[in-house]
């Protein structure tokens, strides 16, 4: 633990390999599949019988998403009420690591459980070059966990090591995106002084957790596969920032608000 503590001071991140088992991620991708299988009944259209319950998910959502594209918002919702999302959330084996990368016992848990879904091909969602920091000012750690082998073949995260030393930096609308993608991203010259950008090859179930400062960035899924990924963030609750603010989370920055808020159907 003290040489994965080490690594996250150093480059921003650690990678703890086979946190969660096969077992528990087929039984949260069997969840998952009961809600899009509802609604393709609802529909009228089958739903996938692939053996694989991650790959069984993905064939059936990517047929509902055809069908109706808002769909996948549905989906995306309802996992954040998931009770399993809960449990992990605040298992203790997970906590215990959150504590001490951040050098804390009282910590808290953003409200928003989030899984990362990723259509093959589909560009708007994809979070390109950021810091989560920008999205909420104050000291955190995210964990990211994919549901499925994940690196450059599917769009998976990429990280530069070390750079959160540098402390937030400006984010700004990339033109050569415009329309194509939500984001607000770190300019083109910043992401160019980046020492390194390292692709992170995961397998399913392994945890990465990263500093709300190091920049990070997901690419296009170029799979035939949805990409699925878990992330959960935590707040140290003794940062005085976040003292000082009543630990309230109303703290997003203005433009991080705005694209956040921007609707899945948007050109």
């Amino acid at each position: 633990m003290k040489r994965l503590k080490e690594q996250f001071a150093e480059l921003g991140y650690c990678h703890i390999p086979q946190f969660v088992p096969p077992v528990l991620l087929n039984e949260w991708a069997d969840d998952l599949h009961w809600l899009v299988a509802t609604q393709l009944k609802r529909f009228g259209l089958a739903a996938s019988e692939e053996s694989d319950p991650v790959r069984r998910l993905s064939r059936s959502l990517i047929a509902l998403w055809r069908a109706k594209p808002e769909a996948q918002s549905w989906i995306y919702e309802e996992v954040n009420r998931r009770p399993w999302m809960f449990e992990l959330a605040s298992s203790r084996l997970l906590t215990s690591w959150v504590m001490e990368v951040l050098g804390s016992e009282r910590i808290a848990i953003h409200p928003r459980l989030l899984m990362i879904i990723s259509m093959p091909g589909h560009e708007w969602n994809v979070a390109y070059w950021h810091q989560d920091r920008f999205y909420g000012p104050h000291v955190h750690v995210v964990a990211y966990i994919p549901l499925q082998n994940t690196g450059a073949f599917n769009g998976g995260l990429m990280v530069a090591p070390g750079e959160h030393k540098r402390g937030l930096m400006p984010h700004a609308h990339n033109e050569a995106l415009s329309g194509k993608n939500k984001w607000i991203t770190l300019p083109p010259e910043v992401i160019a002084s980046f020492k390194e950008q390292r692709q992170l090859e995961l397998m399913a179930g392994d945890l990465v957790l990263f500093d709300g400062l190091l920049p990070h960035s997901a690419n296009l899924n170029c799979s035939e596969d949805v990409r699925f990924a878990v992330s959960l963030r935590y707040t140290d609750l003794t940062d005085p920032f976040f003292i000082e603010r009543g630990w309230r989370w109303e703290d997003l920055a203005e433009e991080g608000r705005r694209a956040l808020a921007r609707k899945e159907n948007a050109p």
